[in-house]
């Protein structure tokens, strides 16, 4: 099917490219037209906290909740307790009322606006919209705080916060994907040595990138999209869009070399390199696929984003690329690069010379051996003489080297063995990657047990990783969310920015706030240690529900918030709602928070089997080894391992924070570590393919385990190395973003991907597989007839190889048929 599809999209160029150009045309539009949304509620079914949230909608509140909008007078103008500067933001608030989508605004002198700070320079206007967090934009931001003109006008500093801010601060990643690309650009231009051929690449990257940027925002309209969202979509999307064009561009120039026409050439290339795009993207698809054993909207939505970046890229390569290819054609051959034009004729050379001094030695050999025989003495029989050469032909003494012209047997020298000749296509002693091959395999030991080393220092940290939340005090200085939490928290307390939402159910309506039911948990509430301060409760409708507004001393992000959360549930509520039938749950988005970390960390050990099996399981169904399968899904997690390690570190210990534009030490969101692991993995399958399916064919071809590790380590090296190199060069361009979990997440996927390409696929794959030697190819006799037949890299042209013969008593290792 896939040669029949690259076939045709070669022979279709133009209408092909004009198919990917209306289709990118319809997404912008429809994203033009729609808009993208994004949202970072937090849904966690069955947890304390969405009962809480639940609970809460049965009170008359607006769709966006109690939005602040934060005032500060500077020490070089009126206080906001001053007559004149009262005046000024109650007309503020009053023009704020008139802006869309506002419905109710509640100044800082109201008793249910929260008052002001003590110094009497810092309040806040409450702000309640008709649209929820989601669809609060940028523009709605400014025009509220565009309408408080009057209160600027007085001095005063304005600054919206909550989702207000949040919606004011999203910003663009677009100079992330540039530099990505940049970086690409040069890196193949290098490697192949030709601006046209480096431009394929990127094209298809970037097409893939503008397609699942526009999908996974309209996603955004049917589930709750986070902002991190778009971001890890365009970092997965955009590696992997170049690295499988990089791969399959490899093929089509190596088959146009070999005479291949342009036409078959694409078709092929797309048949042999596109199988394995497509077992690599449906690899990384199926390691995020088992983010839904979480069983969280969140993870659902997180991993459906970079799902759709793979899946577009994987369509582009297998679609858009032969066009292109077929469209470019001869412009892709490979050049022969000056250097090794002259050593490729120095060896020609070399070889004719040796071939024309080996004739003239045979002639002058025949003629010297037939002018000896000719002096022999004559009464010596033809049959004694054929006597002798026969018995010294057994002795290995001489050769048939054919008649002379008197009809007698003419002998040629003794053949002398041929020396050991170099990798193929080496072209003689061993370069690069052929050296660092040469290396590994006759040095398994030191060579793995160094790199073990290497890995337990990067990876020891993790030992340490522990789940926290963001809040935004670790958002960038100068930032609307910044400003407005370091306001509030100057001005009430750390804690203002996280109040607890508690809502307890009445068995029967209260009476008023003054129920005694609802006077003893308003009681415990302020006696509990680590709360600053409780609201008054508030009864909805039916007064059948109530809530408090509990205010921690603490800030969000801090361990002893989620500690103060713990104490609620399990002493203070269960003491004071005792025998009474209250139904009490602790909610806000501190709470939520923590049910969401205590939710991934018990699932975790679930998802990461997962992966690990369907890892597994690919593998050997690719390869038809069980100890290739097992191993290699081992290995994926030292990648891993060390990415978690760097992560630690960096975030959570700070070392080096101000290196990527941090203050300090930031936690680490649950999230993060899981869906790095899905993606890693997936990532992982990549280069894994890439070797074994090398390697493995160099062992069906000559049926030597080391020669196959080195010949397949030789010929793949620098391919997965500049992959890698383009990889971690789109990853680290993130690091400009000014989202801690964008950061993260370039950090550490960039950190993986160089540890695999390096250490992992370079020492440690190689090392172990010549250490196991044959036990690498073993199989079963029952599973080989379980198993199917899958040749990744066949292309539909290639020839049988015959498989190497198995020693007695050993199942067949694998059927010709499946060979790469």
């Amino acid at each position: 099917m896939l040669l029949a599809t690259g076939r045709w999209c070669a022979r279709r160029p133009k209408r092909t490219v004009a198919a990917w150009l209306l289709l990118l045309i319809v997404l912008v539009s429809a994203v033009g037209t729609f808009g993208r949304v994004t949202s970072e509620a937090v849904t966690i079914p069955g947890s304390d906290s969405q009962a809480a949230r639940d609970t809460t909608g049965a009170f008359a509140d607006a769709a966006s909740g109690r939005q602040p909008v934060v005032l500060h007078a500077p020490a070089d103008v009126a206080p906001l307790t001053s007559a004149a500067q009262r005046g000024a933001v109650e007309e503020a608030a009053r023009a704020i009322e008139g802006v869309d989508h506002v419905v109710a605004v509640t100044t800082p002198y109201e008793p249910a606006g929260g008052g002001l700070a003590a110094d009497g320079r810092t309040g806040r206007l409450t702000v309640e919209l008709d649209v929820g967090g989601r669809d609060i934009t940028p523009e709605t931001t400014r025009a509220v705080t565009d309408a408080a003109a009057p209160a600027t006008r007085a001095g005063i500093e304005v600054t919206a916060g909550g989702d207000l801010a949040a919606a004011a601060d999203k910003g663009s990643t677009g100079h992330s994907e540039i530099i990505g690309l940049a970086a690409a650009f040069v890196v193949l231009a290098l490697g192949f040595g030709s601006l046209v051929a480096a431009g394929v690449p990127l094209l298809t990257g970037a097409v893939g990138l503008g397609a699942s940027l526009c999908l996974v925002g309209l996603a955004g309209h049917l589930m709750d999209m986070p902002s991190s969202g778009a971001t890890i979509a365009a970092m997965i999307g955009l590696g992997v869009g170049i690295d499988y064009t990089l791969f399959c561009l490899t093929r089509f120039r190596e088959l146009l070399a070999a005479g291949v026409g342009v036409e078959d050439a694409a078709a092929r290339t797309t048949a042999g390199s596109g199988k394995a795009v497509v077992f690599a993207g449906g690899a990384v698809v199926a390691a995020l696929a088992g983010l839904a054993l979480g069983g969280l909207p969140l993870l659902h939505a997180l991993a459906l984003a970079p799902g759709i970046a793979v899946l577009v890229a994987m369509a582009a390569t297998l679609t858009l690329l032969p066009a292109v290819l077929s469209l470019l054609g001869p412009r892709l051959t490979p050049r022969a690069r000056k250097g090794r034009k002259a050593r490729e004729g120095r060896r020609a050379r070399a070889e004719r010379d040796a071939s024309t001094d080996g004739a003239v030695r045979a002639e002058r050999h025949t003629r010297d051996t037939r002018d000896t025989r000719d002096t022999r003495d004559t009464r010596d029989t033809r049959e004694d003489r054929h006597a002798r050469e026969e018995r010294s032909a057994g002795r290995g003494e001489r050769i048939d080297a054919g008649t002379g012209p008197d009809g007698e047997h003419l002998e040629a020298p003794t053949a002398r063995p041929r020396p050991p000749q170099a990798h193929p296509g080496s072209g003689g002693a061993p370069a690069g990657w052929g050296r660092i091959a040469a290396f590994v395999a006759s040095r398994p030991w030191r060579c793995l047990l160094g790199a073990l080393v290497l890995t337990g220092v990067l990876a020891a940290p993790a030992s340490q990783l522990t789940f926290g939340q963001l809040d935004a005090g670790d958002k960038a200085v100068g930032t609307a969310s910044r400003t407005a939490y370091d306001r509030l928290a100057a001005a009430y307390g750390p804690g203002a920015n996280g109040p607890l939402q508690v809502v307890s159910s009445l068995p029967s309506p209260a009476s008023g706030p003054d129920d005694a039911r609802i006077t003893a948990v308003s009681a415990a509430l302020r006696a509990t240690d680590g709360v600053a301060s409780v609201g008054p409760a508030q009864l909805d409708a039916s007064t059948t529900r109530v809530r408090w507004q509990v205010t921690p001393t603490t800030a969000p992000a801090d361990p002893d918030t989620v500690a103060l959360v713990h104490r609620l549930r399990d002493e203070t509520l269960p003491g004071a709602t005792g025998g009474t039938g209250l139904v009490t749950h602790v909610g806000g988005a501190t709470a939520a928070q923590a049910d969401l970390n205590e939710r991934l960390s018990a699932r975790m050990p679930l998802v990461v089997g997962f992966v690990l099996a369907v890892a597994a399981l690919l593998l050997l169904v690719a390869f038809r080894s069980p100890v290739v399968a097992v191993k290699a899904a081992l290995m994926n997690l030292v990648s891993v391992a060390a990415a978690y390690g760097v992560l630690t570190a960096l975030f959570q210990w700070g070392w080096g924070a101000t290196l990527v534009g941090l203050e300090g030490p930031v936690p680490i969101p649950g999230y993060v570590p899981l869906l790095m692991f899905a993606v890693l993995f997936g990532l992982a399958m990549d280069y894994e393919v890439f070797l074994l399916s090398a390697v493995r064919a160099a062992y069906l071809r000559d049926g030597d385990n080391r020669g196959a590790v080195i010949s397949g380590l030789s010929g793949t090296g620098r391919i997965i190395t500049s992959a890698a190199l383009i990889m971690v060069s789109v990853f680290l361009g993130y690091l400009l973003s000014d989202d801690p979990v964008v950061k993260m997440f370039g950090i550490g996927l960039a950190t993986a991907v160089a540890f695999d390409a390096t250490v992992v696929r370079g020492v440690l794959v190689p090392s172990t597989m010549v250490l196991l030697g044959r036990a690498n190819w073993w199989l079963p006799g029952a599973l080989d007839r379980l198993l199917p037949r899958l040749a990744i890299e066949d292309d539909g042209h290639a020839g049988t190889v015959p498989p190497p013969s198995a020693p007695a008593g050993d199942t067949p290792l694998v059927d010709a048929r499946s060979a790469s």
